[in-house]
């Protein structure tokens, strides 16, 4: 299949597509069904036909309970359906991705499970996957918000023992997004949606930058996928802070199509770099002290800023060939939005935010821009002027 045509197709029709790449891999996109549009209960129901015969595990928390999964579940009760219903309760606090809560779905899980939909956003479908990879079980999501680029991620990212690792495991069996219902979710999920997109933006000219320097491997295919979807995403901006439906569109399509991504190469550089590391870290750090910590794509869409902030003073030592953009640009679009643009708007002091910089490099084997001004002998120099421009 060649680039352009790959570029034109919609995202629901990636779903089980295989090709052989000029990169010289063979990509495969190992989601059964994909579907992205107003109204998705008939679909979702008709797709678990198959499962009919065993029994499903539906899980939720108190908050997509209501707002999703009690309808699934109804429509599940009159269409016949086996199913065991469990519903996280997590207090006054946010439900955490830890080890305790993989170990209670552990626990809540029947051996005649036949399949797990997780009816949420990114902790539920982090714990769905981390568990249906574990137990052999299919999973399917049924989203809430558009908050994250995990859906279609092959990865879980889990806090065990304080610290915040990324660990294997699989494609979801299917992906329901019902644009109707994310289009009401909470503005601060929306805005974190966003900044996980726009994430991909420095993600990228990390990805290219590791290439040239160290011989990774780099797909050039995969890489204008996610720019495409990036550029369609920037282009709804002002529609998302109004809630237009068809921009939330664009905005999930754009995370489901980056979490395919990192599928297509089997590795999260298409998706994340130093943004992300920055964002790993200051919620680290935040949960060991124990306090609260911003959404995810929150943290992304103010660390891009700071990697975008970095690329321009490290410009005369990147090679040619690397693209990325402005921190004026990056820090313009998430404005628009009403999103936060410095490091201190997400309770981020000047203590941690050097801390950060100068360590979140070292929570994995993985080259970044930050290892590139470390190695140079000027990531301390850049630091103190990022500091010195959020902070003074």
């Amino acid at each position: 299949m060649d680039i352009e045509s790959l570029l034109g197709m919609e995202v629901e029709k990636l779903a089980g597509l295989s090709f052989d790449c000029t990169c010289g891999a063979k990509h495969s996109v190992d989601i059964e069904k994909l579907v992205i549009r107003n109204g998705v209960l008939d679909e979702l129901v008709k797709a678990l036909i198959p499962y009919h015969e065993g029994k499903l595990f539906v899980l939720s928390d108190a908050n997509t309970y209501k707002i999703f999964a009690k309808a699934v579940l109804d429509r599940l009760d009159k269409e016949g359906f086996r199913y065991k219903s469990f519903v996280f309760d997590a207090g006054d606090h946010d439900l955490v991705p830890d080890s305790a809560s993989v170990g209670r779905l552990l626990i809540e899980l029947e051996q005649e499970t036949s399949l797990i939909l997780a009816v949420g956003s990114g902790v539920l479908n982090d714990l769905a996957r981390i568990v249906g990879y574990r137990t052999g079980k299919p999973f399917a999501i049924a989203g809430t918000a558009p908050s994250m680029d995990g859906y279609a991620s092959v990865v879980s990212p889990l806090l065990v023992d304080g610290k915040k690792t990324t660990y294997q495991a699989k494609y979801p069996w299917a992906i329901f997004a019902d644009t109707s219902i994310m289009r009401n979710a909470p503005m601060v999920m929306i805005r974190a949606g966003y900044g996980d997109v726009l994430g991909k933006l420095t993600a990228l000219a990390d990805w290219k930058l590791t290439n040239i320097i160290t011989g990774e491997f780099y797909c050039e295919t995969t890489a204008r996928l996610v720019q495409n979807a990036v550029d369609k995403c920037i282009m709804s901006t002002d529609g998302l802070a109004a809630r237009d439906e068809g921009a939330v569109r664009n905005l999930i399509k754009a995370l489901v199509l980056t979490g395919i991504s990192m599928g297509l190469v089997g590795m999260p550089r298409p998706a994340s770099g130093t943004e992300h590391q920055l964002a790993h870290y200051w919620e680290m750090k935040m949960i060991e002290e124990g306090r609260e910590h911003p959404l995810h794509g929150n943290a992304v869409g103010t660390a891009t800023v700071v990697t975008a902030m970095l690329y321009e003073l490290s410009a005369d030592l990147l090679p040619a060939g690397v693209n990325y953009p402005t921190a004026e640009r990056v820090s313009g679009l998430l404005r628009r939005i009403g999103a936060s643009v410095n490091p201190r708007e997400l309770g981020i002091d000047r203590e941690h935010f050097v801390d950060a910089m100068m360590n979140a490099m070292n929570m994995r084997d993985k080259y970044t821009l930050m290892r590139l001004c470390d190695a140079r002998g000027k990531l301390a120099e850049y630091t103190d002027i990022m500091a010195r421009r959020f902070y003074d």
